[in-house]
């Protein structure tokens, strides 16, 4: 059947994509070298990039992305600069080599591994070295961390962002910003599913602080900002609950991992025509978990993949047509190989294998799309 000129009007018409980065950790560092791939594919004009979202570790590289896409009165702009200070960002956020760093990360390291192994380490229980952040002995540990030469940076989530996004509020030039960021966090005391938006920062969308709308009731939807940003990484056997104004924050992964239903409201120019799902916990086991390791790990996975897939159905059940979500994944024997523990693996020699191996899996399913499977069957 011969093509029609709507039809090859509409083959030739630009997609409009938006990236969406799950949390995982150290994990994370996969998305770092699939953003690497799609910024080149983009900056090729293959596809134009509309949005992106993340939560936790995800929220990280959507943000380094993002900003170095948007237009500032200082500083560079465009696809090589997002695609400099994404990688730049998670190089800064690894234990440096051959320095305390690397001991402290170590350390943190083998306490997690043994806990999957269930020996205590030195005699001590993962579960203790799992510290409140509210004690004065883990206050008193951090304070005397630069001291041996560790880098606020470091152990400062806030504190790493505010010195990968200098002066933040006054250097993006706003009014020009034409891609639309998400981030996915989770209100601890009031229950509330969170959203910071840079649509509502710069004023194209209304704040919704929770229990006004019957239809999001438990739902916030927030300026964008750096502390939204930290409090969507925040773990609370790491770090305090991130105060925002009166309410007080954790990882997004119990909510929105990562949100995208938001990509469908606001402005008709960031509505995406694809929904691009990094993801790093795998759908699916071979067999019920029955050792420490397992079931630690399959936990945590279920807890990022189930609100990643309450998030899908609701962007299917009010939007069913116009719209394709596809999943780039890691390949099967990288993702078998990977534990709860490894998440918290910040040494270089780990960032650089994950790092390549986004780059690998995205460069092949870039040089396939259109023609490669869609949500779910690709999950």
């Amino acid at each position: 059947m011969p093509t029609t000129s709507t039809e090859a009007t509409t083959a030739k018409k630009t997609k409009k994509i938006a990236v969406a980065c799950q949390g995982g950790g150290m994990h994370g560092a996969f998305t770092v070298g699939v953003l690497t791939e799609i910024l080149s594919a983009y900056d090729q004009k293959k596809f134009d990039l509309v949005g992106l979202s993340g939560t936790s570790a995800g929220a990280l590289s959507a943000l380094m992305v993002w900003h170095g896409l948007a237009p500032k009165v200082q500083g560079a702009s465009g696809a090589q600069a997002a695609i400099d200070q994404v990688n730049k960002a998670w190089e800064d956020f690894v234990a440096q080599p051959n320095t305390m760093e690397t001991l402290l990360n170590q350390f943190t390291y083998e306490a997690f591994k043994a806990e999957e192994r269930e020996v205590p380490l030195l005699g001590i229980s993962p579960k203790i070295f799992g510290f409140n952040p509210f004690s004065a002995g883990y206050q008193a540990l951090f304070a005397c961390l630069p001291s041996l030469g560790i880098r606020t940076e470091y152990f400062d989530y806030d504190a790493f962002l505010n010195n990968a996004c200098p002066d933040f509020e006054n250097n993006i030039v706003w009014q020009n910003v034409d891609k639309r960021l998400l981030i996915g966090a989770s209100e601890v005391v009031r229950g509330f599913e969170t959203v910071f938006d840079s649509l509502v920062r710069t004023g194209q969308l209304p704040t919704n602080i929770g229990m006004v709308n019957m239809r999001a009731y438990w739902r916030q939807h927030l300026p964008l900002s750096l502390a939204g940003v930290a409090a969507s990484g925040t773990l609370p056997v790491f770090r305090e609950a991130e105060q925002i104004g009166r309410f007080f924050y954790w990882d997004g992964l119990y909510s929105n991992n990562p949100p995208m239903q938001d990509f469908l409201h606001g402005p008709e120019q960031y509505h995406p025509d694809e929904i691009w799902i990094v993801r790093i916990n795998p759908q699916q086991w071979p067999y019920a978990p029955d050792t420490n390791a397992d079931i630690q790990d399959r936990q945590n996975e279920l807890m990022g993949n189930l609100s990643l897939h309450k998030e899908l159905d609701l962007v299917f059940c009010r939007h069913p047509k116009n719209l394709t979500v596809r999943t780039i994944k890691m390949t099967k024997r990288t993702a078998d190989n990977l534990m709860y523990s490894s998440k918290f693996n910040r040494s270089r020699a780990f960032l650089d294998q994950m790092r390549q191996e986004g780059r690998d899996v995205a460069r092949a399913w870039l040089a396939n799309w259109p023609n490669v499977p869609t949500y779910p069957q690709d999950a």
